[in-house]
């Protein structure tokens, strides 16, 4: 009799042990569960965050270029201006003839000895060569 009491009280502790580690455990394993859940969430928090700076870099790369492209086209305009200002820079006298333009877009004239020359922009005279005239 004894022996089975010892047998039973044994297995009643065994029990009790395994029981309340089954209870500590799902505790411990709601925790571990809850510490998982949150680092999922903060690792879908981040990712988004980068994307949304990813697209807004991408974004302000584009608003760059296109000012810049507006810029340049600016500058072409401005080029384009000053550069029909300086053509009107020369008055004909009346000893020239013009002959034309050479591929360049410079105005060609002839002097009254035959020779042929174009002015600058800042207005000084560039005689062609013999192999280049008209």
């Amino acid at each position: 009799m004894k022996n089975f009491l010892l047998a039973v009280l044994v297995a009643c502790s065994v029990v009790m042990i395994g029981f309340s580690d089954g209870v500590y455990a799902e505790g411990k394993g709601k925790k571990v569960s809850a510490d998982v859940e949150e680092l999922k969430h903060k690792d879908k928090k981040e990712k988004k965050e980068k994307k949304e700076k990813k697209e807004e870099k991408a974004a302000n790369k584009a608003e760059k270029k296109e000012e810049k492209r507006e810029k340049k086209e600016e500058k072409a305009e401005n080029k384009a201006e000053k550069k029909e200002y300086k053509e009107v820079k020369h008055s004909k006298t009346a000893d020239e003839k013009e002959l034309g333009r050479d591929e360049k877009g410079r105005m060609i004239y002839e002097g009254p000895r035959g020779g042929q020359y174009y002015y600058t922009d800042h207005g000084t005279k560039v005689y062609l060569k013999e192999e280049n005239k008209k």
